[in-house]
């Protein structure tokens, strides 16, 4: 029997291990945390449907098979793109950027954990109709049931390409010669969208009460939908003859279309559009200056409102932030994404979670314009070493107003790229001779008072970085070290409280939608469109996210160098700000790959500064990190089928170059 039909087997002890979940507590973000699940070893079979509470739980346990994006050593699209590289090459997620992945070890596979979930998914479907007096509930659990199905197909799409589709609870005595083969992209696609339409026929548009935080909702349903079809629109499934050579089934159907059709794009901009507006007739806007007002963090840095702002945003919990449509309430564990970025304190914060030099170029000035386009910075050595005082260490930043943010401590020297740009970048970017928001232990303080750290000077909520060595996020001991000599920020929390031998992190849910990949992902589907009108409609979505990143407009920025050039041209614009705005949220790893830009980007030697630098001009310097492992190869674009599953099933063929 193949692992695909023994995933679908219901065996009494898989049941017993399964049906019973206990609810689990809320982790202080008064909200429902139904992933964290513990399985009753005492429960069988008829329990799962005994009463409203054990349906609940099973309803929950549908959810648990999600993966987790923050988990700090095993995500598959975390940390694996190009946007950062790491002190921790020996994790488990490492085994991606270096191409360490094979069918035999295909290292993280959402093969089979999905199609288990989907499985899950058609039981409840199947028996919900067996627990009394489920009225009240019903409908609702049954559109969260269909919304999962479709949004696990999204994910193996998003892995796999095309892929089986699962309709319903498969029958363990089918014949070998019967198992389901891999279907077309245009089936895949055409459940998927159907799957969410129909969720959201019922789903309601928000969640209000903080036990239901997380759960599906017709916006989100909304917002997959569009995702996919944007996704099929895009060049790694649309016009790829290449690919669509290779993927054919043994009966000879091709899974892929050949042509391109450029009818997609439209078919997802007005998916996206439909998602838009049902967010913002729920009340869901871009997280403001409104929203953060008092709420978000009680460490006073970083004072510049708008750098403030940026910082702010990921890490608010849902109840404050109206821009989340859907997060994951998933505990990132001891070794997640704040403790590897935060600068280093033994046994406690891990100081390696480094932005390449690749990321570092994709933020703007303050202009709004790439550092090598701005008049004002462009010709300009970004690499020189300029001494900071009062009277430079300021930025001005020009929308909405000029206001000024202090920005490099004084008395240090910092690489002039660092100077003038966009909020965003001090926000998310820790540099030579920046600042580092966190809160020290007033009893037992993890960071030192003394030279190159001034926590001091700024109340013990701020230490400044400096990557030399014996500095506050210069190498330590064993892994704990920048290898390119920046240090992430973002997705790390203000307020957490480093002890000597602790830390006390603040946790939030971690955003899988928001409304700015709504506009930023409307504005692609307009500019590839490419009419008049949908330019236009496409720079006013980019707009939205630029103005509330504190940077001027596109055309008023690319005015200052002859605008615009073309549709093809605002694409690129706006694919580079998706790169900004969605930095670390999951995004890169398949962003590049279904813009088929993977393999330039994820296949070279990653750069950043000399690290092992013992001065500040030595340190600032284009530098290979050639200690780091990259690898991508034809075969990466889709991740591999694990291999058991193909020798099990002679109707599944493998994905090419495995």
């Amino acid at each position: 029997m193949s692992v695909y039909n023994l995933i679908f087997k219901l065996t009494n002890d898989f049941m017993k291990n399964i049906f019973l979940l206990l609810l689990f507590a809320a982790l202080g973000m008064t909200s429902c945390n139904y992933l964290d699940i513990v399985p009753d070893e005492t429960a069988n079979a008829e329990d799962a449907w005994k009463d409203q509470d054990a349906a609940r739980r099973y309803l929950y346990s549908c959810y648990s098979y999600m993966p987790t994006p923050i988990s700090g050593d095993a995500s598959l699209d975390f940390m694996t793109g190009d946007e950062v590289v790491t002190a921790f090459e020996h994790e488990t997620f490492a085994n991606f950027p270096k191409g360490n992945f094979t069918a035999v070890n295909p290292v993280i596979s959402y093969w089979n954990t999905l199609y288990n979930g989907i499985r899950q998914c058609y039981m409840l479907k199947d028996n919900l109709s067996k627990v009394p007096n489920n009225e009240a509930y019903y409908n609702d659990y049954i559109a969260q049931a269909d919304f999962l199905i479709g949004y696990y197909h999204l994910l193996l799409m998003r892995c796999y390409g095309p892929v089986i589709v699962v309709r319903k609870v498969v029958d363990v005595n089918t014949e070998p010669t019967q198992y389901q083969s891999r279907e077309t992209l245009d089936e895949c696609v055409k459940f998927i969208t159907g799957q969410m339409d129909l969720a959201a026929e019922t789903l309601p548009v928000k969640r209000t009460n903080p036990q239901e935080v997380g759960l599906a909702t017709s916006v989100a349903a909304k917002a997959l939908k569009a995702y996919a079809l944007m996704y099929y629109a895009s060049p790694l499934f649309n016009g790829n003859e290449k690919l669509a050579a290779q993927l054919v089934n043994p009966d000879g159907t091709a899974l892929l279309e050949t042509a391109e059709d450029r009818s997609r794009w439209t078919a997802a901009r007005d998916a996206y559009l439909e998602a838009i507006t049902l967010a913002e007739q729920a009340g869901y806007r871009l997280f403001d200056m409104e929203a953060m007002k008092g709420k978000q963090m009680n460490n006073p840095y970083p004072k510049n409102e708008q750098i403030r702002l940026m910082r702010a945003n990921e890490v608010t919990i849902v109840k404050y932030n109206p821009e989340n449509i859907w997060t994951i309430n998933k505990d990132e564990g001891p070794y997640g994404l704040q403790k590897k970025s935060m600068p280093f304190v033994e046994t406690v914060c891990y100081n390696g979670v480094s932005p390449t030099l690749a990321m570092v170029s994709r933020f703007y000035t303050r202009n709004g314009l790439p550092y090598d386009v701005d008049p004002e910075t462009k010709g300009q050595n970004g690499f020189d070493v300029v001494p900071m005082d009062e009277s430079n260490n300021k930025v001005r930043f020009v929308y909405p107003d000029t206001v000024e943010a202090v920005v490099v401590e004084p008395g240090m020297k910092t690489s002039r790229m660092n100077l003038d740009r966009e909020p965003r970048y001090y926000a998310w970017i820790a540099f030579q001779g920046s600042f580092y928001e966190v809160t020290n232990d007033s009893y037992k303080p993890g960071y030192s008072n003394g030279a190159g750290t001034a926590m001091q000077k700024y109340d013990n909520s701020q230490l400044v970085a400096d990557f030399l060595p014996g500095g506050s996020t210069g190498v330590q001991p064993g892994n704990n070290y920048s290898p390119s000599g920046f240090l992430n920020k973002k997705g790390v929390h203000p307020d957490n409280n480093i002890a000597k031998n602790e830390a006390t992190l603040y946790k939030y849910p971690f955003p899988l939608i928001r409304l700015a990949e709504l506009y930023l992902g409307y504005a692609e589907c307009c500019a590839e469109v490419g009419t008049a009108e949908d330019v236009n409609n496409a720079k006013q979505y980019l707009n939205r996210v630029r103005h509330r990143a504190g940077i001027p407009g596109v055309d008023e920025s690319w005015n200052r160098v002859g605008g615009v050039k073309d549709a093809a041209h605002l694409r690129d614009i706006i694919r580079n700000e998706r790169q900004v705005e969605l930095y670390l949220e999951c995004q890169n790893f398949w962003d590049m790959r279904r813009w088929l830009l993977a393999k330039d980007a994820f296949g070279i030697v990653p750069h950043g500064m000399n690290k092992d630098a013992q001065t500040i001009e030595d340190f600032s310097k284009d530098t290979e990190l050639t200690t780091v492992i990259r690898s991508f190869t034809d075969a990466h674009w889709l991740l591999p089928i694990p291999a058991t599953d193909i020798n099990n099933n002679h109707n599944v063929i493998q994905n090419p170059g495995y």
